[in-house]
């Protein structure tokens, strides 16, 4: 068997997320098997796509507090990321490119394709976007296979069948082309989680593990405690991959890894790369049940010991996990509100939790000195922006860190994309990719893409700021002018007023 070399393309915004791991797996389980690996990665390049680095627009719209990535050293890349990734592919010379890709991501990765196609060497995308829109992924020409599930034993079975002069038609997980047809394989079962490797990440650059957290910034490494979801939010991927999963192979894509192997990994990745923090990527962290969690806790702090952010739901709080979070050492803290429409919330959402639900949440957070982001998102189907202030109103309520407003997308899989189509908001082949935090996805006829942009800029100010400040927060909604100039002064306020080295109570420095 000759040296098989797979080069992984991971497309990503600017500066977005620590090291994929979904990466960091593959690294780790083809590398078991004497394969060798290379990486080329998008994060320190200017992506082209959205105007600003996720981290730096959330500053601009108050989202987040103030970093500075210089402080570490960071740097963005200034040469240009296809003429580079030409010389990556000429010079490693790979048996396989292999993607993993979002569709948020989507925009990047038809680039990095543009850019190697002229090699014609074997290409396999996975991820959440080739698992949810296999029939759009396949279609570009420089793509010859497309990984319908999850991928840790899919990319072993074809590297295995490729090293070997074998053809991959009928490998299980993958659509791939045949001449001018498209076999469709079957989906495989859902794996367990709790038997693959700890996470290889040393294919990524150091500055990877560089984010920012509650205005400073931490060598960060992630950790995965469960995949998948057990909720089913309408706007969710997660959902889409429970039911996607469960009608093709009737296995449940929700799984949790146990306490042992958890804290395995976190003792392995801590030593490894000297880690100052740690980032929980799970969608609800206190999925947990009691019993899980206090041996978590126990072992945690026994071995590990260091700050950490989670996210979670509200429903998932209460007093006691509350405590124990922070005996744990729990940094910071994301809750998914959505909307502050209780009705709009549970009927459209899916989201069953009601408005005393998060407001008791946020003070148990609060007594308890732990910080919180809550997520908001606006530009929903049938919202408007009467509809939006219901959401301020609520956040008002709220004692938080942070608010974070984004844009919906209509991404593909989900209950809300078919309900976009099906009332002719988007039309079935458009893409709802684009950062959610930059871009606008719909231009609805009872909310304008200029009212939805404008009040994702002031949303903050107006779920922070005194009511007498409302009249100058409209104005600046505008993006003329007079309106940047009202934003900006304002935004000097609220820097002042909310993002002092205490707020809230909290001494987040």
């Amino acid at each position: 068997m000759k040296n098989f070399k797979v080069l992984f393309l991971y497309p990503n915004g600017t500066l977005m997320n620590p090291p994929a791991i979904s990466i960091g797996l593959f690294t780790a389980i083809l590398k078991e098997r004497g394969y060798d690996v290379n990486l080329f990665d998008t994060s320190l390049y200017p992506d082209g796509i959205n105007e600003k680095q996720l981290d730096n627009a959330k500053e601009e719209t108050l989202q987040a507090r103030p970093t500075n990535y210089d402080d570490k050293g960071v740097k963005v890349l200034k040469s240009d990321m296809a003429t580079d990734l030409v010389k990556k592919v000429h010079d490693y010379q790979p048996d396989l490119i292999a993607v993993s890709l979002l569709e948020s991501t989507y925009p990047i990765a038809l680039k990095m394709f543009e850019a190697i196609e002229q090699f014609k060497i074997p290409v396999l995308v996975g991820g959440v976007f080739a698992i949810h829109a296999p029939e759009i992924v396949i279609e570009n020409k420089c793509v010859d296979m497309v990984c319908i599930g999850e991928g840790e034993e899919t990319i072993v079975e074809i590297c295995d069948r490729l090293s070997e002069g074998n053809n991959c038609y009928d490998v299980e997980n993958i659509w791939i082309k045949k001449e001018k047809h498209i076999i469709k394989n079957k989906m495989k079962k859902t794996i367990d989680i709790n038997n693959i490797p700890i996470p290889d990440y040393s294919l990524f650059d150091w500055e990877r593990f560089m984010r920012p957290m509650g205005g400073k910034i931490y060598n960060t490494i992630p950790i995965e405690t469960n995949r998948g979801c057990p909720y089913l939010c309408t706007f969710c991927n997660s959902s889409s991959s429970q039911i996607l999963f469960k009608e093709n192979t009737s296995t449940s894509f929700f799984r949790k890894k146990t306490v042992e192997t958890i804290l395995k990994e976190l003792v392995s990745l801590k030593k490894q790369w000297n880690a100052e923090y740690v980032y929980f990527s799970s969608d609800t962290f206190l999925i947990l049940t009691k019993k899980e969690l206090d041996e978590l806790v126990e072992l945690y702090i026994r071995d590990i010991n260091l700050p950490f952010w989670i996210q979670t739901r509200a429903e998932t709080l209460t007093p006691y996990r509350v405590k124990k979070i922070k005996e744990m050492g729990c940094h910071r803290i994301s809750l998914g509100l959505e909307h502050g429409n209780e009705e709009f919330r549970k009927k459209l959402l899916k989201k069953a939790f009601d408005d005393e639900s998060i407001i008791k949440a946020s003070h148990l957070l609060a007594e308890a000195g732990i910080p919180l982001t809550v997520n908001n998102i606006i530009g929903f189907p049938e919202e408007n922006r009467e509809l939006v202030f219901d959401t301020i109103r609520l956040n008002r309520k709220l004692i938080a860190d942070t608010t974070n407003c984004v844009a919906f997308a209509p991404f593909r899989g989900t209950y809300l994309h078919k309900l976009c189509v099906d009332r002719g908001y988007i039309k079935p082949d458009q893409l709802g990719y684009g950062s959610m935090t930059s871009s606008i996805f719909l231009d609805l006829p009872t909310f304008p893409r200029e009212q939805i942009e404008g009040l994702r800029r002031t949303f903050s100010m107006y779920a922070r700021m005194p009511y007498e400040c409302w009249p100058d927060i409209k104005r600046a909604e505008k993006f003329d002018k007079e309106g940047n100039k009202i934003f900006a002064e304002l935004a000097k306020e609220f820097k002042e007023r909310y993002f002092s080295v205490k707020a809230d109570g909290f001494d987040l420095m």
